[in-house]
């Protein structure tokens, strides 16, 4: 009988426990909120970006296209997928564009697929028009962070060929190089077919709400514009450089005559990025990546060559697994644990350091960011050029929901919290490993040294819009105010 009190005394203690998690997260909300929200806009709004003669400079590359916004389960009838869902490089039919579409659609993971089937395309374009909802924007990885930029203070050179339909989405007092003058430009038009959370496309579910892009580029895929963005860098002189839009190379037929057409345009890239003085800081934006012999060039004509690089937690296990196995990863975890993405990150980091012995590159990567569904993460070597790691996250983090709910408000009764009250930093766990969440003070931040050098690791937790308005060119905009705030003039 001596063990009863002792007994009983555990059950209420677990009885309470599970009393206030359900009263935190049923009865009144998450009580963690709205301080998490209060010193994320603290930490931003006490991190302003220069203006004025102190307004810095950025110039990206390369591309531009029409986005059509489609209602992926309006436009597609699940009746007519006949088989499992699939994973396929390149889509070539009706069919594998189904199956392609559920394998990504059930893991809620983004995807972006060159269609070789031009007509094919076409008829999926004019059956999308007729849908009620149906939108246009202007789309593309440099135009979407050149708008950021130029929203949060930055003067911003964009090469880009577009018409002068698209150049009416850019603000006019953005820079745009491309094409010539008078000429007729045929825009790209990429298909972004979004889902919500908890969607269905027949017998499966979306655990989160994502976006499924389709393109059957012409103009993209050849960087037709990286010439014309030489020429103006020299005068422009910027302090940052972001290369962004690879991934149209995709699957594009560049093997001709024995040249390989492709490889060419990157070692144009390389050139380009060398041609900038080492305080021009330069971040690759990785996208989503399945030809592995474009990936393959990734890693000797771009990644060596670059201080920073920016991805989605889908991409950096593709390119963990690109530079460590050889191997492309098609679908990860759309909700990774923080320990897990840290792990990845910290192995990409050192992968990445040996690409710069290998390739006796003058730069070092100084910088990696992953933005996930639950948290933003951001590494920085500690004295390099990247300033304020912890303000970056918290501001990467508020962009993620304004952009996603389609509103600069900050709304609690549209927002939750993934992140649990605490994490473990490695999943080599000990006991020192584990960091506990403060709502007054959200954004963590902890030194490692990796590779010799001494790095500051912050990771941030997002306000998740539930009511998701946008998905496609969120990662876009996630990355450049992350990047905002990191240069300084």
């Amino acid at each position: 009988m001596a063990g009863t009190p002792i007994k009983l005394g555990s059950i209420l203690s677990f009885c309470i426990v599970l009393y206030a998690v359900y009263y935190r997260k049923n009865d009144v909300g998450d009580v963690r909120l709205s301080p998490v929200k209060e010193h994320l806009l603290f930490l931003e709004k006490e991190n302003s970006v220069g203006v004025g003669i102190n307004q810095p400079k950025v110039a990206l590359g390369y591309g531009a296209c029409h986005d059509l916004f489609v209602n992926a389960t309006a436009l597609l009838d699940h009746r007519d997928l006949k088989g499992a869902p699939e994973h396929f490089n390149e889509i070539t039919t009706k069919q594998e564009f189904l199956k392609s579409f559920a394998y990504f659609f059930k893991h809620g993971a983004a995807a972006e697929r060159f269609m070789s089937n031009s007509e094919l395309y076409d008829e999926l374009v004019e059956q999308a028009l007729k849908l009620s909802d149906t939108r246009w924007a202007i789309g593309g990885n440099a135009p979407l962070m050149a708008k950021r930029f130029f929203m949060e203070g930055w003067k911003v050179l964009l090469a880009a060929k577009m018409s002068n339909k698209l150049k009416t989405y850019i603000p006019k007092d953005i820079e745009i190089v491309g094409g010539e003058e008078n000429e007729e430009v045929k825009d790209d038009i990429h298909m972004i077919l979004e889902y919500k959370a908890d969607e269905r496309f027949g017998a499966y579910k979306s655990p989160r709400a994502n976006r499924y892009i389709m393109h059957n580029d012409e103009n993209n895929p050849l960087l037709s514009s990286l010439e014309k963005l030489g020429e103006h860098l020299v005068k422009f002189t910027p302090n940052l450089l972001v290369i962004s839009g690879l991934q149209m190379m995709d699957n594009f037929p560049f093997k001709q005559n024995g040249r390989d057409l492709r490889a060419e345009r990157l070692y144009l890239v390389k050139e380009q990025i060398l041609s900038q003085p080492l305080n021009t800081l330069s971040h690759f934006e990785m996208a989503s990546y399945v030809d592995l012999e474009l990936l393959t060039h990734l890693t000797t004509k771009v990644l060596p060559f670059v201080d920073s690089v920016g991805m989605n937690e889908q991409e950096l296990s593709n390119l963990y697994n690109v530079l460590e196995y050889g191997e492309v990863m098609v679908v990860a975890d759309s909700n990774p644990r923080v320990a897990t993405a840290l792990d990845q990150m910290r192995k990409t980091f050192h992968l990445i350091r040996q690409k710069n012995i290998e390739f006796n590159s003058k730069r070092k990567i100084t910088r990696i960011h992953v933005h996930t569904l639950a948290y933003q993460a951001i590494l920085t070597v500690k004295n390099s050029d990247w300033k304020r790691t912890e303000a970056a996250a918290a501001k990467a983090s508020l962009t993620a929901h304004r952009y996603v709910c389609n509103s600069q408000k900050i709304s609690l009764d549209k927002s939750k919290l993934l992140l649990d009250d605490s994490f473990s930093t490695t999943t080599d766990n000990d006991n020192n490993s584990r960091v506990f969440f403060e709502p007054t003070k959200p954004v963590a931040c902890w030194e490692e040294v990796l590779d010799g050098d001494r790095v500051e690791i912050c990771v941030a937790p997002v306000l998740i819009c539930t009511e998701a308005q946008l998905t496609a060119g969120a990662g876009d905009n996630i990355s450049a105010a992350g990047l905002v705030l990191q240069v300084e003039k």
